[in-house]
């Protein structure tokens, strides 16, 4: 099942408020995401979730997500976001494939920081170092950069 972008930000936000990863940034998320949907084309050859990031200074970043959580600036995220375009705001709870998926992706990299994830993402061969900032990264260029 595909998701909206604000289910699975919501979810990440849920482990978070669990403990299960820390100081969960606007920046975190926005990265937690988009290796949650590299990972999600790769192995499943299909999107986790509706949307497209942008490439940005700082990485990628999907702008309903940005505009959703902005607000909390460089502080932890500590409330579910909304969305008026979507009825999914989270993830459906007997979905376990998704949610384990997502706490693989929790595991592997919940305990960096926003700013490593960022570095990250800026490494060469990566979907955002394949084009200039202010593109589109597409699923192709996801499912085949590397995370």
């Amino acid at each position: 099942m595909k998701y909206s972008a604000i289910a699975i930000a919501n979810a990440f936000i849920e482990q978070s408020n669990n403990g299960k990863t820390n100081n969960l940034t606007p920046m975190k998320l926005q990265k937690l995401m988009f290796f949650a949907q590299s990972w999600y084309l790769k192995s499943n050859d299909s999107a986790l979730f509706d949307g497209y990031f942008e490439r940005w200074q700082y990485g990628p970043v999907l702008p309903e997500i940005y505009h959703e959580f902005k607000s909390f600036g460089a502080k932890s995220i500590d409330k579910l976001g909304s969305s008026m375009w979507s009825e999914c705001q989270t993830i459906d709870s007997n979905d376990y494939q998704v949610t384990q998926f997502l706490e693989q992706i929790i595991n592997a990299y919940g305990d960096y920081s926003g700013t490593q994830l960022s570095w990250m993402t800026h490494q060469p061969e990566t979907a955002w170092s394949k084009g200039k900032v202010g593109t589109l990264i597409n699923f192709q260029e996801m499912s085949e950069g590397k995370v």
